[in-house]
């Protein structure tokens, strides 16, 4: 697994797993969002649709799926709508003062 990787408020690292047939696949695991202050709790796992003889190269793709998802803004839709505000209840705020 790399080191956490910062694009464009977007964190994230690259990890490589070992199929079955003996290739290799390339995952994206993004953390959060600091700009927008969304947090990924487990990570969105997103990986590459293609298999790789070289460990080497499915880290490469990652890498650039990564950027690619980032760069068009296609990495919104994988990662699903951003939850809703939470609305505070106004009943819980008002106080109950009398002189």
């Amino acid at each position: 697994m790399t080191e956490d990787i910062w694009v464009k408020g977007y964190v994230y690292c690259v990890t490589v797993v070992q199929q079955d047939e003996g290739r290799f696949r390339g995952q994206i695991l993004v953390k959060s969002h600091r700009y927008s202050g969304r947090s990924f709790v487990p990570p969105v796992l997103i990986e590459t649709p293609a298999l790789f003889k070289r460990e080497h190269a499915a880290e490469i793709e990652a890498r650039a799926l990564a950027r690619e998802l980032i760069d068009s803004g296609a990495i919104e839709a994988r990662l699903g709508p951003p939850p809703a505000p939470a609305i505070e209840s106004q009943a819980g705020s008002r106080s109950s003062h009398t002189e």
